[in-house]
């Protein structure tokens, strides 16, 4: 009888204590991780709205290729010819030739040049090509240095562009390694463009000098048109 009793004691007490250790061995998550686990989430989210808000604000930037070109260069008076620019220059200046046609030739800006080596066709007679391109240009840039001055064909070149169009809008001289006291005699009465103390600014003249050509013809073949139509 009292080892039925022991034994009766010894159940209560595995059935009061080992349900009491089950039940604690049953972790909750505390506070605290429940508090860090929520601030994590929302960082991420709040991370993923900055970086989606700041790739919205920079594809939303406009490129340069962006930025639409003047409205003078859809006029009909400049689609009449094929160039808008002949940039004359001795070979020895060819990477400064290049640049500058680089230049008047980027999306932005929008013209179109005419550089002998690069546009003469395999075959063509040079002299005979050199006069289409003078005739199928708006404009003609010299690229004056002391190579061009030297240079026959340079010379050459200029003669024809004079003989096409003297005193007019359409001749740009622009100068490099030398003063202008140095100009050949015929070039000495036009306006030239510095590009001996800064080539960009230089740049940046010619185009304005080839976008007021095609602006002020433009507008004198419109007033011809308007004259003739009220005629």
């Amino acid at each position: 009888m009292e080892e039925n009793h022991a034994s009766s004691i010894m159940s209560w007490f595995r059935q009061r204590f080992g349900k009491q250790r089950n039940d604690s061995d049953q972790v909750k998550p505390s506070k605290c991780s429940q508090t860090c686990s929520s601030n994590t989430s929302s960082s991420v989210c709040s991370s993923s709205s900055s970086s989606s808000s700041v790739k919205s604000s920079i594809s939303a930037k406009p490129s340069a290729s962006d930025q639409p070109v003047p409205s003078v260069l859809s006029s009909s008076f400049r689609s009449s010819l094929r160039f808008d620019v002949l940039v004359c220059h001795n070979d020895e200046d060819s990477d400064l030739a290049q640049s500058l046609a680089s230049f008047l030739e980027a999306p932005s800006n929008g013209l179109r040049c005419y550089l002998q080596e690069r546009d003469c066709p395999a075959g063509g007679a040079v002299s005979t090509e050199l006069l289409q391109a003078i005739q199928d240009s708006h404009c003609w840039l010299l690229l004056v240095t002391p190579n061009f001055v030297k240079d026959d064909w340079c010379k050459y070149q200029m003669h024809q562009v004079l003989s096409e169009g003297p005193m007019s809008q359409r001749i740009i001289p622009a100068v490099v390694n030398m003063p202008r006291s140095q100009l050949p005699p015929e070039l000495r009465f036009l306006f030239t463009v510095d590009l001996n103390t800064n080539k960009e600014f230089g740049y940046t003249q010619v185009y304005r000098a080839v976008l007021q050509y095609l602006k002020d013809m433009s507008e004198k073949k419109k007033h011809s048109s308007a004259s003739q139509s009220d005629g």
